[in-house]
């Protein structure tokens, strides 16, 4: 174990913490300590509490879903919520409580497992691909400063450069799509252009353009291969569409939740809306999940 220096910042000191289960205990007491010095739950006036218990994320992506690691966590995760759920029937009553647990993500297999079971995965090392993409793009079109960054597998151009150039900022996407969709391990490559001008209505297309914002997002995409993760810090990643990533638990337990299991597909998104039907009230303006009519019964 480290020795922390008295001048390293108080953040820093606990930085550890996220990566063992011991994040999510305290993450646990901290709400409790939350709903009693609040007196959540109290009165007639609902109150709101959400808790991420993050730390199951970072173990999973330096140690892989399947670790010892892994496993010691969420067997420590299911004391730690038995824990929580048996103060909150004690200090407020269930019946008085509306909770639903679930998750924003899942996690790939790392590729190290994976490439032992024979299976064609592996990392993508995005840095080196962009590199030989800015060479690429010097021979064509000339030195100059063409990409601004690269992060999350999405590649920014200088539209501003690019514009100056006389090139047309369309067509340069294009051209950046079809040289990165040749590296192994990418399945896809779409540009900003074809999300703004088309309507995907299912597959990774669709994924994409929910997911595509114009004020921040990048102007080509990349989708890597079913188990191919991109090359970082961690051993595996959760950047992806696949059913490993995507599907993930939805559980709703307490007030006027009867026992019953859904096994039709439900979106994230649909939790709002049910929720504030549940409570009779409207739904947020942005939501635009359906209802689970199931809950509602």
């Amino acid at each position: 174990m480290p020795e922390f220096g008295r001048g390293m910042r108080f953040s820093a000191r606990y930085r550890m913490l996220k990566q063992t289960p011991f994040g999510n205990t305290l993450t646990k007491d901290i709400a409790i300590a939350t709903i009693m010095n609040e007196n959540l739950g109290k009165d007639r006036f609902t109150d709101l509490l959400t808790v991420s218990f993050a730390a199951t994320q970072y173990i999973g992506n330096s140690f892989g879903p399947l670790s010892i690691e892994m496993a010691d966590a969420f067997v420590k995760l299911d004391r730690d919520l038995e824990h929580f759920l048996q103060f909150i029937d004690e200090y407020i009553g269930i019946k008085n409580t509306l909770i639903f647990l679930t998750s924003n993500h899942g996690a790939a297999q790392t590729p190290g497992y994976l490439e032992d079971s024979k299976a064609p995965v592996g990392s993508f090392n995005f840095n080196s691909a962009v590199s030989l993409l800015r060479s690429y793009l010097n021979a064509v079109y000339g030195s100059g400063d063409w990409i601004k960054e690269h992060y999350g597998l999405q590649i920014y151009l200088n539209a501003d450069h690019i514009e100056n150039s006389n090139l047309n900022l369309d067509d340069f996407r294009t051209t950046v799509a079809r040289f990165m969709v040749q590296f192994t391990g990418v399945a896809h490559a779409i540009t900003a252009t074809a999300l703004e001008n088309n309507h995907y209505a299912e597959g990774f297309r669709r994924q994409m353009q929910n997911n595509y914002y114009p004020r921040r997002s990048g102007d080509v995409f990349l989708n890597l291969l079913p188990g191919w993760v991109e090359r970082s810090q961690w051993t595996t990643g959760h950047n992806s569409g696949y059913r490993y990533d995507t599907h993930v638990p939805l559980i709703f337990y307490g007030w006027n939740v009867k026992r019953e299991v859904i096994i039709r597909p439900v979106d994230m998104t649909d939790v709002a809306p049910t929720i504030a039907a549940m409570m009779n009230i409207m739904a947020p303006n942005a939501a635009t999940g359906k209802l689970i009519e199931e809950l509602l019964k």
